[in-house]
């Protein structure tokens, strides 16, 4: 019993750990983004305007937590984890900055289109589901029928797609793209990944893996959704390449 309990705050002292850094890491990435100049009008003003701001801001860090958190701080690798975080909170909460990424994404796809013999290639078709698992951890793209939608964590859906060939595989969204209609064709990046123990996903998913989808395109209208943070692996995408994942 004293192992079970001891086990148990172990949890509950690592969910809160967890829970006050990504609070501090909102904190900070809400004062870079008030700092960052409301005049930017270009992705490229962007690199300076954070790194203006972060110096500014990062090193007041101790005086925008309160004592509590002042503790989380000082505990080993924290100041770490809060650094990694910073730009993807950014990218997700800071609306000038989402604003001139989505910009600068869309204003490049017709270029890419014109320039690229292949823009946003696919690598993965219905047959090969049958080599999923030595996929796991990579990243795929490939074109899929909207079959089935549900909603899962967030508010993001979790749907089902028919590849050629008419094998199915399942698709764990990370960006709400409006384009998950059952009927609509889609062109799906994303992780290979296994399913854990989900109860939503395991209700409807009944194999092994499902796709972590971070870009989607709609191929009727060729509009492109993207999850923020993602923008260097979808301008590769879009100059013909699959991203790989960094090992």
């Amino acid at each position: 019993m004293k192992k079970i309990l001891t086990l148990i705050l172990t949890i509950i002292s690592l969910t809160s750990f967890a829970q006050s850094i990504e609070t501090i890491t909102e904190k900070i990435s809400n004062k870079i983004c008030d700092c960052i100049n409301d005049d930017i009008n270009s992705y490229s003003e962007i690199k300076s305007e954070f790194n203006r701001c972060y110096d500014k801001e990062f090193n007041q860090i101790f005086s925008l937590v309160d004592s509590a958190e002042q503790k989380i701080l000082v505990q080993k690798g924290a100041l770490d984890k809060i650094k990694d975080g910073i730009i993807t909170t950014l990218n997700t909460n800071c609306e000038k900055v989402r604003t001139l990424i989505q910009s600068e994404v869309e204003n490049s796809i017709e270029p890419a289109v014109k320039s690229v013999s292949d823009p946003c290639p696919t690598n993965f078709k219905g047959n090969d589901l049958k080599k999923i698992k030595k996929l796991d951890g990579e990243i795929i793209a490939f074109n899929g029928l909207v079959t089935q939608v549900y909603t899962a964590h967030n508010d993001k859906p979790y749907y089902e797609v028919k590849l050629e060939g008419g094998n199915t595989i399942w698709i764990a969204s990370l960006v709400n793209s409006g384009y998950e209609v059952e009927g609509n064709i889609i062109r799906i990046l994303g992780y290979v990944g296994k399913v854990e123990n989900d109860e939503i996903v395991k209700k409807y998913n009944k194999t092994d893996y499902h796709i972590l989808a971070f870009c989607v395109i709609d191929m009727k209208t060729k509009q492109m959704a993207m999850m923020p943070g993602s923008e260097l692996q979808i301008k590769e995408w879009m100059d013909g390449k699959i991203p790989r994942v960094e090992k």
